[in-house]
This record gives structure tokens, sequence and C-alpha cells, in this order.
């Protein structure tokens, strides 16, 4: 059957205010929603199913993670100091059995189940198209579209200036298969790892590559004070962990530097994710206000992991920056939920609206991936079809939000 009516307790189309015992009616054949109902409209020959006391929400945003790791059972130990964590992850990476694609598809699964629709992978070299398909299930015998969609990330690495042309040569590579897949559910884009780990010419290189083809990034940034202590100084412990990987030269990167040396490159891009921004000056802050194509990727409970100090996404959100939700990798999270992103978010920040987190973890996220045309992250007609259904905490409440959270 083409038409599909789905009634909820609460429908959250994101866009509009939270509806009671709303319906979203969805054509299957072409993943889109037709129209959202306050009241259900009178019976007719579509079908229509009630799924009960659950949230229609938009599919759900995971911004930033790393599905290679997603054969670990619990974070890599210790987390601090940062390096130490580094060297742990590379070892783990080095020493495991098992292909990093069969790895990717066990944590994409793993995502979609929970409720993730949209993905913001850093892939690393043996990624394939292959890992990031699921089973869509049938509701009640009714084929539903294929809800799943990635960005596809390419990671890059490259401290040394002998490096840079290998890399260039991956990134080439990676962007020209973005033609052969027009029309499906990735999308393509560079990911300069981060300023202790690529060189700041590549960087340059890999951010007018991104502009020419008008391509997404993603790179880490302001994660650490020892990441900043590296830009300015030139000293602390990342100089001793590159010197241990044999990629530490005096000079490699100048003194003085500052994270913002590397924003204002990207505010020539279609779109930028700014990764984790844990250390953010205020001048930074400013800066991405004034640049709406730059989105700050905080992952919660990643971040609460390494005992960060706050994450100053209140200043954010006051600057009017847009903010949006990762979960990192299992190399720092005890699982790929984005959803517990958003419970652990609510639960620490209680005076704060929950509207808030839900439009960072759908509209907000969807923008941040995809541009401000998207046809992802709200419930609306002629957009995708792309939703997930979440129990409600409180089916008895008359708040929307009570009733989802509890």
């Amino acid at each position: 059957m083409r038409f599909l009516r789905l009634q909820a307790a609460w429908v959250f189309p994101v866009a509009t205010p939270p509806i009671r015992n709303g319906m979203v009616e969805l054509d299957t054949a072409n993943g889109t929603v037709i129209a959202i109902h306050a009241k259900p409209p009178k019976p007719d020959k579509r079908m229509g199913v009630n799924l009960g006391n659950v949230a229609l929400l938009p599919g759900l945003v995971n911004a930033h993670t790393h599905l290679e790791f997603s054969d670990l059972t619990s974070p890599i130990d210790p987390p601090t100091p940062f390096t130490n964590w580094i060297r742990n992850l590379v070892g783990h990476r080095r020493s495991r059995r098992g292909d990093s694609k069969s790895i990717s598809a066990q944590g994409y699964q793993e995502a979609f189940r929970a409720g993730t629709r949209m993905i913001g992978e850093i892939a690393t070299e043996g990624w394939s198209p292959e890992s990031f398909t699921v089973e869509t299930p049938d509701l009640q015998d009714v084929p539903l579209p294929q809800l799943g969609q990635v960005v596809v990330f390419r990671e890059l690495l490259g401290l040394l200036p002998e490096q840079s042309s290998e890399q260039l040569v991956i990134a080439n590579q990676h962007l020209a298969g973005a033609k052969a897949e027009e029309q499906s559910s990735l999308t393509r884009g560079l990911s300069p790892h981060a300023p202790y780990s690529v060189h700041p010419d590549l960087f340059h290189q890999l951010v007018s590559l991104c502009r020419e083809k008008q391509a997404p990034l993603a790179m880490h940034l302001a994660e650490t004070k020892a990441e900043l202590e590296l830009l300015s100084q030139g000293t602390g412990e990342f100089v001793e962990m590159l010197t241990t990987f044999g990629v530490w030269r005096e000079g490699l990167i100048p003194r003085n530097s500052q994270v913002l040396d590397y924003l204002k490159p990207l505010a020539d891009l279609p779109r930028a994710l700014v990764v984790h921004g844990n250390y953010l000056s205020d001048d930074e802050i400013a800066f991405l206000s004034r640049h709406p194509n730059l989105s700050v990727v905080y992952c919660p409970r990643t971040h609460a992991y390494f005992g960060h100090t706050d994450h100053p996404w209140p200043k954010l959100v006051e600057a009017g920056v847009r903010v949006v939700l990762g979960t990192d990798s299992r190399g720092s999270n005890p699982d790929l939920s984005l959803w517990k992103e958003v419970q652990f978010l609510q639960k620490k920040h209680p005076p704060i609206p929950p509207k808030q987190w839900i439009e960072w973890a759908t509209r907000d996220g969807a923008i941040a991936l995809y541009g401000e045309d998207t046809k992802f992250g709200t419930l609306q007609p002629g957009r995708s079809a792309n939703f997930v259904a979440i129990p409600l905490a409180n089916p008895q409440a008359t708040s929307p939000y009570t009733a989802l959270f509890g």
C-alpha cells in the first residue's frame, strides 16, 4: 500500500508545536510526508496504524561519530591525560581482529536501532558504502521508505609536509565518488582530523578542495586545553606524543597559532562542523555567530567522560551559533544512542526547556549536515518521511515534554 497514516499519542513535527493524538500521513513510494493532522481525517482506503503511547519525531541526527570503533564494549581507559587515551585508542585499532567494514556496519545498525536516522561519520581507510545499509522494517506488512542517511567525512592525517600529497590524492578520490551516489543516501565530505594531526598547509589545501567541490567539512577543534597549548606555545603533552609517533618537528605549527586561524578558512565553505569546541574563546564564538554555515557539535557524554570544564554551549546559544549533538565513538561512550545524549542533557539541565534538545537532535543537526534547504529534520508536508517512534516515559501527562521525558 502506497499511502500510510501513522497515529501516535504525540507527534513532534519540530517546525510546529507538538500535537496530541496527532497523525502523520506518508507516501511510502517516494518517502515523503503528505500531511500532519491534528485530528484524524475521515476514514478512507488509506491504511492507518495507531502506534499507541509513542512520540513520533523526525529521525535523530548524530552529527559526529567514528563507527570504526564500534567493536569496543566500553570506553578506552584512562580518559586522562588525553594523549594517553589517544595512544590506547591507536593501539586498539592496530591490534583488533575483524575488518573495519563489518565493525562500522555493526555500529551503524546499533545507532539505527536507537533512533538515529542521519549520521556524520568520520571514516578511515577500508570504509565501504555497504557498511551504511540496514533493513528498514515493515510496519504491519507495509514497507517503509529507506530512512538512513550518512555524510561520510573521509578522515585525513598528515602533520609532516611530505605526507600532504598522499592525503590530497585520498581526498580527491573520496570526493570523486560522490558523482556515482547523487541519488543515494550517502553524501561525501572531508575531515582534516585536528590541528595536532594535520599540517596547516594541508589543512588549507583540503579546505580549498571542499570549497571547489562544494563539499562539507568536519574538524576536531578546541577539544582540549593541551591542543590550545600546542597551538600557542608548541609545548605540552601533544609534543611528547607526536615525538613518540615520530611525526614531530619544531616549527610544524607556527607559534601563537589559535583555533580562530582554523575557523576563518572554514567560513568560505558551504557548511562545516566544528567538532567538540569545548574550549572556544569569546572571540571564536563571536566569529562563529557571524557565519551560520558553521555549526558546533557537542558530544555530551563524551565531554563528561573526559572531565572537561563546562561546555560553552550556553554562550554559543546566546550568540546565535547552531549547536548540534553527537555521540563520538565507543572509545569515549558506552553506546551510540543519540537519544541517550538528549536524556543526559535533560537530566543535567532540568531548567532548560527540553524543546532545545529536541531541536538540536533533529532540525539543527540536519541543517548542520545538509544545509538550510535540507528535506530532513522536521516532519512537514513535502519533506522526508524520516521519522522515529520513541516510547513515552509518562503516557498520562498532558504536557508533551513531560510525556516524552517523564
